[in-house]
């Protein structure tokens, strides 16, 4: 059933009285990386990652800066650890979608909404809801749900009313739809080319359904669709944080949402490079978005957001209709009720239970792609000697990994070696027949915002030169974090592993897999 922010008579009689400031506060959420520990009153705050004792202090802090109880935000996009440190860490989502369970994928998104429920998280910019149609989209790759849109919905949907039917507001991400190309909304703005017919046959089809499931928020990303919209004076289509044919006749009308709409941050280049700053944080209030994401809380922000206040891009009626939407939600939600608590009762997590959750995940998403020549499973012995060759780009940041393989490959073989980008002519050598039983390869580039390249690239590919993969000598490669590698290297790897992500226990599921002690899933369910 769709989510309705009803308003509040009550809500809306309060911000009436308020002044600009007030109301420009209350719709916004800045970071606390930049707030810092000057707290005052704003709608909501996000949290990046740290150490429970010091999160805990933080929000705190801020809740006691606020009148009205506020938004405590973060990206739990594949359960809580990797935001909340000392809290179970899952694979990445399209791992979660390869153990094709909803059943699964629900209690993930409980255990998350349960584990930082504890710290007073009542809201979370996550479950990605993209297609990741092109293998190298630096921005969606792992962290969707895969490919097809009735996959999406099905795993995307089901971590999404985990998180809402235990107290977490959801976020689906990010209309109209990214995954279709190479450009990073953090450097520029993505043009989603689809037409009508097929945007509404792949991402018009998830966001339409899980909105029609209760999507409590939905966030527009910084991507164009000229399909639905017109060119501005340049030539150029706006991206969906401000414009009105997409947020109010698309998303409003045609797909009926009558959630919260937040916008992504306001600092990447798919907005701010498109227009000027202060401009498009008016814009996007102005245009349909309720709530500004990473705003520069400084005077020169208040003031020039009150100059286009002054100059009518920003309205007191829209400005008005966003904090009260927001106020009504908080109200529906039972924030700002006299006996509200910090933090809202809920069922205690069984930690116990969510890490052997954990484990089943790495289990049964754990994939071997491909593999030619049957080398897996692969008869592991004392008298093996294990090459681990680590192939990837910002190597030195995986030690613990590395680390966690090696101790894992020591349980079998008494002739364990490591090497980190050890070049083509080395690897040519070690491969020859007679040197090392088994080469295994850890390869690839892991996600980071504003790279741009999700594939092995830059000097450390060269690697994958010389001709050493063919020369006899059994070669199994592992993708820990890009799941297409398969599509770069189509002939030159025979033998390839996804994991989707690496926590504490993807090593000794992946050894056990290769050394055939474990079930490995041969079949791709989130992507092809």
């Amino acid at each position: 059933m769709k989510y309705i922010i009803e308003p509040s008579p009550r809500m809306r009689e309060m911000v009436e009285e308020w002044d600009f400031r007030r109301l420009l506060n209350q719709v916004c959420c800045p970071t606390n990386a930049r707030i810092g520990k000057q707290m005052s009153e704003f709608g909501a705050m996000f949290f990046f990652s740290g150490d429970k004792a010091s999160l805990m202090e933080e929000i705190a802090s801020f809740r006691s800066a606020c009148a009205i109880p506020p938004f405590i935000v973060s990206d739990l996009e594949n359960g809580p650890g990797d935001m909340i440190q000392g809290t179970q860490r899952f694979p990445h989502m399209m791992g979660i979608s390869q153990a094709d369970s909803p059943e699964l994928a629900y209690e993930v998104g409980r255990a998350a909404a349960l584990e930082a429920g504890q710290l007073g998280y009542n809201w979370t910019f996550s479950p990605v809801a993209d297609q990741a149609m092109d293998p190298d989209s630096p921005v969606v790759s792992s962290r969707s749900a895969g490919q097809k849109p009735e996959q999406i919905v099905k795993i995307a949907g089901a971590y999404m009313r985990g998180l809402q039917d235990n107290g977490m507001m959801a976020t689906i991400k990010h209309f109209p739809g990214d995954g279709y190309d190479t450009l990073d909304q953090h450097l520029t703005t993505p043009v989603n080319r689809l037409s009508p017919e097929e945007w509404r046959q792949g991402p018009g089809r998830v966001f339409k359904e899980l909105i029609e499931s209760g999507a409590m928020a939905v966030m527009p990303g910084h991507i164009a669709l000229p399909a639905f919209d017109s060119p501005d004076e340049r030539g150029i289509y706006p991206p969906a944080t401000v414009s009105r044919a997409l947020l109010q006749d698309l998303l409003r009308g045609e797909l009926g949402f009558q959630g919260l709409i937040v916008t992504d941050a306001m600092e990447m280049g798919g907005i701010a490079g498109f227009m000027n700053y202060y401009d498009a944080c008016a814009a996007a209030l102005e245009n349909g978005c309720d709530m500004l994401l990473f705003p520069r809380i400084e005077e020169r922000f208040y003031l020039e957001m009150e100059r286009r206040y002054t100059e009518g891009k920003l309205t007191r009626e829209a400005l008005v209709d966003r904090a009260c939407r927001v106020l009504s939600l908080k109200e529906q939600m039972g924030m700002t009720a006299a006996d509200s608590a910090p933090v809202r009762e809920r069922e205690q997590p069984d930690r116990d239970a969510i890490a052997r959750l954990a484990e089943r995940f790495v289990a049964e998403s754990l994939t071997l792609v491909k593999d030619r020549a049957g080398l897996v499973p692969y008869p592991l012995k004392r008298e093996t000697r294990v090459l681990h060759v680590i192939i990837m780009n910002h190597a030195d940041r995986y030690h613990e990994m590395y680390e966690r393989i090696r101790n894992e490959l020591g349980k079998y073989s008494d002739h364990v070696e490591q090497w980190i980008d050890p070049g083509p002519d080395r690897l040519f050598t070690a491969a020859l027949p007679g040197t090392y039983d088994v080469i295994l390869c850890s390869i690839g580039s892991r996600q980071d915002y504003g790279l741009n390249v999700t594939r092995l690239h830059g000097e450390v590919a060269r690697n994958m030169m010389g001709g050493w993969t063919k020369l006899g000598t059994p070669v199994i490669f592992i993708s820990h974090f890009h799941p297409f590698v398969h599509k770069e290297y189509t002939a030159s790897i025979d033998t390839l592993i996804n994991t989707y992500g690496d926590i504490e226990c993807t090593a000794s599921v992946l050894v056990a897999a290769i050394a055939g002690e474990r079930h490995i899933r041969r079949k791709l369910v989130a992507h092809d």
